[in-house]
Order: C-alpha cells, then structure tokens, then sequence
C-alpha cells in the first residue's frame, strides 16, 4: 500500500472531525478545515524549528564569546567589552585599569596532580574573583592560567593596586581538592587607561609586561613601567616574525671554541644562537630571547637550540670530531620541570653520549626558584650532563646554596676578565673566584679572554679553560672545523689576537 500524503492524511482527519461534529460532507469545506489544519500544524512545526535554530545561533554565540572550561568571557568578548570603555572613557574624559593575571607554578599542579584536576582549579578561580570585584568589572580568560580583569571605575594607580591587593588575598586562600590543600598565587600586571596606552592591543601587551615584572621581582602584582619595558616596537614586530623563523629554521647556532688554559688544545665549544632574518640579516640574541622568556616561545625555542647543538654534535662525530658542546639555559627553563625529559630524549634521539653535552644557567636564574632549580639541575644531573654557571660574580647567590648545586663548572663573567690588566679589584675578583673554584672542587673557565697578556696572567693564576676573541670569535659549523685544522698552539693564538672582532651577544 502505498503511504499516503500528509496533505491526504490531514483531508481524512478533517472528514472524520466533520463526522464526529454532525456536519454533513462538503467538499469545499472539507478542503478549506484541512487546508486550515495543515496551515496550523506546518505553523507549529516552523515556530519550533526557529526556536531550535534560534537556541542554537545563541549557543553558538555564546561559545564564540565564552571559554569553555570556565563560562568566563574569553579573549574575543574581553577584547570588545575593552573597546567600549575607551569608548566610554574617551565621551566622558575618565580613566580605567586593566589587569592581566597568570597563577604561579600552575603547571606543578598540572604535572602532580593531573589536567582534570588542574582544570578544577581554573573553575575556581572565577568565583574567587567575582567574590572582590564589582558588577560591572569584567573577568575573562585568555587562555592556559592566564586570566584578565577589566575595572572601568579604577582611574589610578593606586585604585587598580587595591584591587589587585584584594585578588591576590583571595586567591591564597587554600583551594580544596579531594582532600588536598593546595595554595595558589598569582602575578598581576597593571595598565592604565590612557597613561598607557589608547588601544587594547596596547593596554593589553603593557599589563602583560606588568605582569612579567611582578613575576621577575615576586611582587605578586606591579604596575606598568616604561623605564622597566624594554619593549620597543621593533623588538614587539620581531616577537610576531619570531614563531615562523622556527618553522623555516632561519635561527642558526655559531660556536665559539673553549681552549685548556696550559695547552691550547680546544676540547669544547659553546653554542650561540643567532637569527638569520630575511630582511634584517643577521639579529643577536639580546633583540629577541627577552621577548621569548616573556612568552610561550621560550619552550619552543630552547628544545629547537637543543636539538640544533645535539645534531651537530653527531654530524661532528661522524666527521671523527667530538667536542662539548656548552647551551645556556633561561630563567624560565629552570621553572620547567620536563626539561630533563625532554634533554633526556634529543640525546636519545642524536645518539650523543650526555657528558658531551654541558648546560649553562646563570646566578640570578638559580636564584629565582632555588628550590625548583635544584630539583631540575639535579635530574639533569642525573642523566649525566654537565652543569656549568655562568657570568659568575655578577648575581647575588649565596656560596652556602651554590655548594648544594650539582654543577661542575664556574664562568667568570667577561666584564671581569676583560679589564683584569687594567683594574686591580677585577683581577682581585678573578684571582678570588679561581680559588674559590679550587676550593671547591670546580673547574674555572674565563670568558672573554682577548689578549695574550690576559691568557698568560689567567693561566698564571690557575685557570682551567679559556674562551673567548684571543682564539676566535662564534663562527659557522663547517667555519670551526677549517679553524680547528689548524695546530692550536702559541703561534696561532698569537696570530689569532690580530682577527678582525665581531659582535657577540650570548642566548640561550
């Protein structure tokens, strides 16, 4: 049997209706009440379908313009509700802050704990800031722990710090997580409205510096700073080129060789990153790491330097050539607890035994997170690399913590070595970090060794190892083998002190 149609369907409802009302059959009303019914019943069907359609363009909506972990405006939203207060701010001459928030050691959490509960904390933390802000501030999520806050009535500095003062004191109320304690802290950074800036872009990359600082200095919040932003629009346009110089791996490592003190013979070298730009040729790394370590790029680009090092060092030793090879670390890898891991994995990967490799980090960097840094040095430690700390007198770390630091190596900073013939305090500095090395059972290199006069007063003094324009200055891969085919003795060092100079800036 054949199905019949709906129109069909509905003309024999309409006849059995007319049957049950006592209306005796007529064809032009009998079309006219099905007619009528399916006009109605077609009506409902479309009012429903537009309420369907019209919930879900809403839900799209609101996905478009909300995170999805947390229901908190997302970049998109904020960046909007930002526009209109300088809008706002502009018709009616006021002023506003804006607040840009990370949680400190968020990914610990992450890594002990795992991400579901990781995430549980980030719903958190939009409740704990609407509990200290006022309705018409506004909270969104950028992304990762990161976090921004958007206060249309604090028109100063002192106002916008209050707030951050009050966010800063709910959030290091414990957080309970299926019988855990967990404290979290945060680092806030501050832009003002129009002091700092006229757009949201601009509001937004100010308070992120803010942020930074606070993070530098473990302030917990601070506010933008000019004389403290070494962000110039040149280095900002090379922060956005940045990401695509890794993908066309136009960043590129130069070596400059490490030579024992007594005999000349290099046994090491150190790797020093440079970026090989389309346009503005050849960039030194004090232009754009700084910009890195403020952002996500650093992780990417540490392993790309690791992984850059570990490759030549198997393409050295294929050639019969084995050297160390010495990569310095930034304050924020030392934070990074799968370091090891991954260090773990490119040596794997280039079939480079871990003591040709040696990591250098600096003072300061220790002494961010001592504790974290022990921890990290320590499994880097552990997988046999070698740990070196570099321009050492120039940061403030305590020789009691340094003894407890699984490194091998001490670097007398440049500055010191450089003027060591000129200045008695340097060569006091010198002489003084040699035996503090001796006594503790370190080996000493100089950095910046540029005259024989310095090479022979260092290795009067007892230096191990020395580095630096006397030998040569960071050259090419294939550069350093032609170079080291050369017998390295006096007479070579003797020649070499008269090569012409280069700029040398050190990175990672």
């Amino acid at each position: 049997m054949r199905r019949l149609t709906l129109t069909a369907q509905f003309g024999i409802l309409s006849a059995v209706l007319m049957a049950a009302l006592g209306i005796g059959f007529n064809a032009d009303l009998l079309d006219a009440i099905t007619l009528a019914t399916l006009y109605l019943v077609q009506l409902v069907f479309v009012a429903r379908a537009a309420r369907k359609l019209r919930l879900q363009v809403e839900e799209n909506e609101y996905q478009a313009l909300h995170d999805t972990l947390t229901s908190l405006p997302n970049r998109t939203l904020f960046r909007d509700r930002v526009e209109q207060a300088i809008l706002q701010a502009r018709r009616e001459d006021s002023r506003f802050s804006l607040l840009i928030m990370d949680l400190d050691r968020f990914k610990e959490i992450n890594d002990t704990l795992g991400h579901r509960n990781g995430d549980l904390i980030l719903q958190a933390i939009g409740p704990r800031l609407r509990g200290v802000l006022r309705d018409v501030d506004s909270i969104a999520r950028f992304g990762g722990d990161e976090f921004a806050v958007l206060l249309p009535g604090a028109a100063n500095s002192d106002a916008a710090l209050r707030v951050a003062g009050k966010i800063a004191t709910a959030l290091s109320r414990p957080f309970m997580l299926k019988g855990l304690t967990l404290d979290v802290e945060a680092s806030i950074g501050i832009s003002l409205f129009p002091d700092h800036g006229g757009d949201v872009d601009t509001l937004v990359q100010r308070a992120d510096v803010a942020m930074y600082m606070a993070k530098e200095a473990h302030a917990g919040f601070e506010v933008y700073a000019a004389d403290r932003d070494q962000n110039t629009p040149k280095r900002l346009a090379l922060l956005g080129e940045l990401r695509r110089a890794l993908e066309n791996r136009e960043l590129v490592l130069f070596y400059q060789p490490k030579a024992d003190i007594k005999t000349g013979k290099v046994n090491g070298v150190e790797a020093l990153l440079r970026w090989q730009h389309p346009e503005h040729g050849l960039i030194f790394p004090d232009d754009f790491i700084p910009l890195a370590e403020h952002t996500g790029l650093i992780r990417p680009l540490t392993l790309y330097v690791l992984n850059s090092a570990l490759e030549q060092s198997y393409l050295w030793q294929q050639q019969g050539l084995t050297l160390n090879i010495a990569v310095n670390l930034s304050a924020r890898n030392l934070l990074d607890s799968e370091l090891p891991d991954d260090v773990a994995r490119l040596l794997d990967t280039w079939h480079v035994d871990p003591s040709l490799l040696k990591l250098e980090i600096t003072e300061n960097t220790i002494m961010l997170d001592p504790p974290k840094a022990l921890e990290v040095l320590t499994k880097l430690r552990d997988l046999g690399v070698g740990l070196s700390i570099d321009d050492f007198g120039t940061g403030y770390s305590s020789l009691s913590y340094l003894r407890k630091l699984p490194v091998e190596e001490l670097k007398i900073d440049r500055s010191f070595v450089m003027s060591m013939t000129q200045s008695e305090n340097d060569q006091q500095i010198v002489r003084s970090t040699i035996d503090l090395s001796r006594n503790m059972g370190l080996k000493v290199v100089a950095e910046g060794v540029e005259t024989k006069e310095i090479w022979h007063d260092l290795a009067e003094l007892g230096c191990d190892v020395a580095q630096g324009y006397y030998l040569t200055r960071p050259i090419p891969p294939q550069e350093l083998v032609e170079w080291l085919a050369k017998p390295i003795d006096t007479p070579v060092l003797e020649k070499a002190r008269g090569r012409k100079k280069a700029s040398g800036l050190k990175a990672l």
